[in-house]
């Protein structure tokens, strides 16, 4: 079966010309042709209904991108905790019928078909999601073509929904970090007043949330307008918190990879360094306590207090978190993930020291030991907690820990809790300092993401890494 990544990506946008502004929705090239269509299988789109008249029924099109929708979009919570993920795509998507919005309309329609992609196994459908991707970023271009216009909201939606495209649907050595300068770009075009609206003010939080995630991934410098940024924001609401909670760790992250990059400066002592390793630690310790706030308390239970089922109970770890909803634990997995990232850093400078000083005394390398076991048991344990919020993440158990009726199949909400977890378990799989027990757990979670998001389906073996 051909995988979407084994196409060629990038010659489907050179084949769009930048006529794409003048095509009309009556003409639209994202329409599936009749030959994709019979062998399709879709859920009945009003399944309340004993019968639904021809002229009621959607089109394959548009169930194709409701199924999208309700499997990936989360609406914010009435208790405060999800302030949403992509909750203004659907408004959005329904409102570009006019000129220069057709990128949006193409990159949703990719995702969709991706995804139906994977649950038809269709080889058709996952082309005709290249095909669209590419539709996507030619328009997307055209769009962006004058320079002296601020990117709107639709244009802004637009890079977030290719880069969610690409996050899963695409392999990294065609995605990895491909739109994270170009969402830069557009926040700083966009200005100050683009919070001043609540459509405004998500669309910045999820634009700049995934810049600081990237940030982490890649290495990448922090963006200079971020704390400007930040700082414009109320800090009483805990949406703000986390994102202003998550750019202090990213900046601490950052000096770790400095001092990393500086421990051989003959002008830095070794006492230097360990004085500067101390200190962040120090800052680990304090990062520890901006969960502390009760609105961010989970239940943890054990294994046995889920289900005594063999096969299931063999997805569980030995202790599950239970947390308000599935973005609550993300948020949590976000703030473990960036502290598991520091403390890699962490012990590579230690281990630098240890090489650069090997002829010191003993009790300098006592102490250097003394650090890296305590790095190595914050990772370990990070690595724990991220595991206990899986079977919460992938729909095995709700909210009150309740194993789910019907586990024959994964439910709608896999495919977005098996998005938020996949960098936690890529970052699990990749850390030197995780047990044999703790990756191969995490390898076996990986799989079950591959399947429930469309990974193993549109990348093959490529997903596996």
């Amino acid at each position: 079966m051909q995988t979407l990544s084994q196409s060629a990506t990038s010659s489907h946008a050179s084949d769009v010309s930048r006529s794409t502004r003048e095509t009309s929705i009556a003409n639209d090239p994202s329409d599936l042709v009749f030959s994709q269509i019979p062998s399709l299988d879709l859920a009945d789109p009003f399944p309340w209904a004993k019968s639904t008249p021809k002229a009621s029924v959607p089109s394959i099109e548009d169930r194709a991108v409701s199924q999208f929708f309700e499997k990936y979009v989360m609406y914010p919570c009435n208790h405060g905790s999800s302030p949403g993920f992509l909750e203004h795509l659907p408004s959005l998507f329904h409102d570009i019928r006019l000129e220069g919005r057709l990128a949006l309309r193409w990159a949703v329609r990719a995702a969709a078909y991706a995804s139906l992609s994977n649950e038809q196994n269709s080889v058709e459908i996952g082309s005709k999601a290249l095909q669209c991707y590419g539709l996507a970023l030619s328009a997307l271009a055209d769009s962006l073509a004058d320079s002296q216009v601020a990117p709107d909201d639709y244009v802004l939606m637009t890079v977030v929904v290719l880069d969610f495209f690409e996050t899963i649907y695409l392999d990294d050595t065609v995605s990895v970090g491909s739109h994270s300068e170009g969402m830069a770009q557009i926040l700083r075009l966009r200005g100050p007043n683009q919070i001043y609206s609540a459509r405004g003010w998500s669309l910045f939080r999820l634009s700049h949330h995934r810049l600081q995630k990237q940030q982490l991934v890649s290495k990448l410098e922090i963006l200079p307008e971020s704390e400007a940024w930040l700082e414009s924001l109320n800090n009483e609401l805990p949406y703000v918190c986390i994102e202003k909670e998550n750019f202090q760790i990213s900046q601490i992250c950052a000096r770790a990879r400095t001092l990393l990059k500086s421990i051989e400066d003959t002008n830095l002592s070794a006492e230097q360094t360990l004085a500067m390793i101390k200190e962040m630690h120090a800052l680990d310790r304090v990062a520890t306590t901006w969960r502390d706030d009760p609105s961010w308390a989970y239940k943890t239970i054990r294994r046995p207090d889920t289900t005594q089922h063999p096969q299931l109970a063999s997805r569980f770890p030995e202790f599950v978190q239970i947390h308000r909803d599935a973005w609550m634990a993300y948020e949590w997995n976000y703030h473990r993930n960036a502290r598991i990232i520091l403390h890699e850093h962490l012990l590579l400078c230690l281990d630098r020291l240890r090489i650069l000083y090997s002829d010191r005394q003993e009790n300098f390398q006592s102490t250097l030991c003394s650090f890296q076991q305590a790095s190595v048991s914050v990772i370990q344990t990070l690595v724990d907690d991220v595991l206990s919020t899986v079977p919460q993440s992938l729909g095995d158990i709700d909210n009150e820990g309740k194993v789910l009726a019907d586990l024959s199949k994964a439910p709608s909400c896999a495919g977005i809790g098996g998005y938020f977890l996949l960098w936690p378990i890529k970052v699990i799989k990749s850390t030197r300092s995780a047990t044999a027990q703790q990756k191969l757990i995490a390898q076996g979670v990986f799989e079950r993401i591959r399947e429930c998001t469309g990974m193993k389906s549109a990348l093959g073996e490529a997903s596996s890494i």
